[in-house]
């Protein structure tokens, strides 16, 4: 079960790959790279990533201080491939267990 706190620390951490994402994305359009337009578009997917996750967590729906998924658009196992694409192009490492 998640707990609120844990949630909150991942979306933090979520953000904080997401903004060196896009730094290194800016970087790239500073030197004049010439594959920008790859990189533009996962940058938009992976916004709608981030997206879906904080609106899956937001729907606040607590039982006994722990997240409940029953009133979400998507189910537990749609949220792990989300989150497991999000850490794939922000190759990171950060995981809740749903």
């Amino acid at each position: 079960m998640i707990t609120a706190a844990q949630i909150a620390t991942y979306l933090d951490s979520m953000h904080e790959a997401q903004t060196d994402y896009m730094d290194k994305l800016t970087l790239k359009e500073k030197v004049g790279s010439i594959d920008i337009f790859s990189y533009r578009a996962i940058a938009a997917v992976l916004n709608c990533y981030i997206k879906i996750v904080e609106d899956y967590f937001s729907q606040a729906t607590y039982s006994t201080d722990y997240f409940v998924t029953d009133y979400n658009f998507f189910d537990e196992q749609e949220i792990k491939e989300i989150i497991f694409r999000i850490n794939k192009i922000c190759d990171t490492n950060y995981y809740l267990d749903v």
